[in-house]
């Protein structure tokens, strides 16, 4: 037995904040990882004689995909600033894992987008990616509890 006879889940909400921090550090890197594949992808596959990256749209779904995860990087380090001086609270980190998590789930449905149907098969890691980043929302504290938990924080 770890700890006192009774105080398990205590114990559990203590370690809360940096359980969601990690989720979120996790979301950030996952959404980095699919994005620079999706680059990659963009530059070398064409459609209609050129390649994928040379559309105007692709650029601007890049552009913007890529400015979001560096918001939520900078978010991230701030949290993890708090969580090495002992400040992290859970709402802070309840925010971190929210915003993150529906950002890395967003960045892989955008890049299997750009993929086109090769995006939807299994071999291609953007689809991994797209199947593996819903889970993110839910453990940890599904999403809507920490919408609950924001929510109550700027509700009391």
């Amino acid at each position: 037995m770890l700890g006192e006879e009774g105080r398990g889940f205590i114990y559990l909400m203590q370690d809360l904040p940096q359980e969601r921090l990690s989720i979120a550090i996790g979301a950030v890197a996952n959404a980095k990882a699919v994005l620079e594949s999706t680059v990659a992808y963009t530059k070398e596959r064409k459609a209609f004689g050129t390649t994928v990256a040379s559309f105007q749209n692709t650029q601007f779904k890049l552009a913007e995909m890529a400015a979001e995860i560096d918001m939520a990087e900078v978010y991230t380090d701030r949290c993890t600033e708090l969580l090495l001086e002992g400040k992290l609270d859970t709402v802070t980190a309840s925010k971190a894992k929210l915003l993150t998590t529906d950002l890395q789930c967003k960045v892989a449905d955008e890049c299997l987008q750009l993929f086109g149907g090769w995006g939807y098969m299994w071999e291609y890691p953007v689809c991994r990616a797209f199947a593996d980043s819903r889970i993110q929302r839910i453990y940890g504290g599904t999403n809507e509890i920490m919408k609950l938990i924001i929510s109550r924080d700027l509700l009391s």
